[in-house]
């Protein structure tokens, strides 16, 4: 980031050699910085022959060192122009480029202003894509399939509104010190009790016994949670996080716990940089946890 044009050349210098040493290219290139902003991606499926479909849109701005934690569809408290715009330009994107297959286009949203700004196109179907299938009832998957098949969007039943709200929570191997740092975890799992429920979903993988690799994502489970209604897929998700059980060594659950239980998460007033700012306070919180499992849980849904 430069905050000054005394700090440019100095900053173009660094990032460069960062370029050369990465990708063997030292070209850069400038964009406008958003001081506050939140991140948000389209979903959107192709069939290469004209056809485009928006898929809504997940909201993906809390973050940890530029790596999502939690996932929500519909963005919550988006306003509708805003959203309009955004499918707009995902679907105008995806046209040009005729595109075919799954695929998201990122953007991020200037909460000071409402402007919103492209990021990246991902061709590929995202860690995250389980929220949209939950507010959908579609199987993303299969219709990618289909498509690789020679379908085409008419050939396809898709719905045309989303229905109700889903949080997706990322259960990953770390341990959180008391700083808000984060180490890598792992062992041999003692306990893997997932949680179940009506509009909960978990894809993951453990069992008693098992021993897990450093050679792969930290990532163990994903935790689904749907709801009518936003306020009801956070009571869910914070449900559903409580009644995980996993021991043997340690998980972001608490940590995931706590960042779901904070005040701003009632109105969504975060952006991107929340959880850094917060680090200190969500760690202590995340300490002050309760042990997981059945029956420990506060909410109700």
């Amino acid at each position: 980031v430069v905050g000054s044009a005394e700090e440019a050349e100095t900053a173009v210098a660094a990032a460069r050699r960062e370029a050369e040493a990465a990708f063997g290219n030292g070209d850069v290139y400038v964009e406008r910085f958003i001081e506050s902003a939140r991140h948000i991606e389209v979903q959107i499926l192709g069939d290469g022959q004209g056809g485009i479909a928006v898929l809504g849109e997940r909201d993906c701005t809390l973050q940890r060192r530029h790596q999502k934690v939690i996932e929500i569809a519909p963005a919550p408290f988006l306003d509708d122009a805003i959203r309009q715009s955004l499918h707009d330009h995902a679907r105008t994107l995806a046209a040009a480029g005729n595109y075919r297959s799954l695929g998201t286009f990122e953007f991020l949203m200037d909460t000071a202003t409402g402007e919103v700004f492209f990021i990246e196109a991902n061709p590929r179907i995202q860690v995250e894509h389980t929220i949209t299938e939950a507010i959908f009832d579609i199987d993303l998957v299969a219709l990618q399939l289909r498509i690789a098949q020679g379908a085409t969007l008419a050939d396809l039943s898709l719905p045309d509104t989303p229905r109700g709200a889903a949080i997706q929570s990322r259960v990953n191997m770390e341990k959180i010190g008391a700083d808000g740092s984060i180490r890598p975890s792992g062992g041999t799992l003692a306990a893997y009790d997932p949680p179940a429920g009506p509009g909960i979903r978990v894809d993951g993988f453990g069992y008693s016994g098992y021993r897990t690799s450093t050679s792969y994502d930290s990532l163990l489970a994903k935790v689904i949670a749907r709801g009518d209604d936003y306020p009801a897929a956070l009571a869910r998700s914070l449900r559903a996080l409580a009644e995980f059980r996993i021991d043997g060594f340690d998980t972001n659950l608490p940590w995931l716990r706590a960042l779901l239980d904070r005040a701003e998460m009632g109105d969504y007033a975060v952006t991107t940089r929340f959880i850094e700012a917060q680090a200190e306070g969500l760690a202590a919180a995340a300490t002050a946890m309760p042990r997981a499992g059945f029956g420990t849980a506060a909410e109700t849904a």
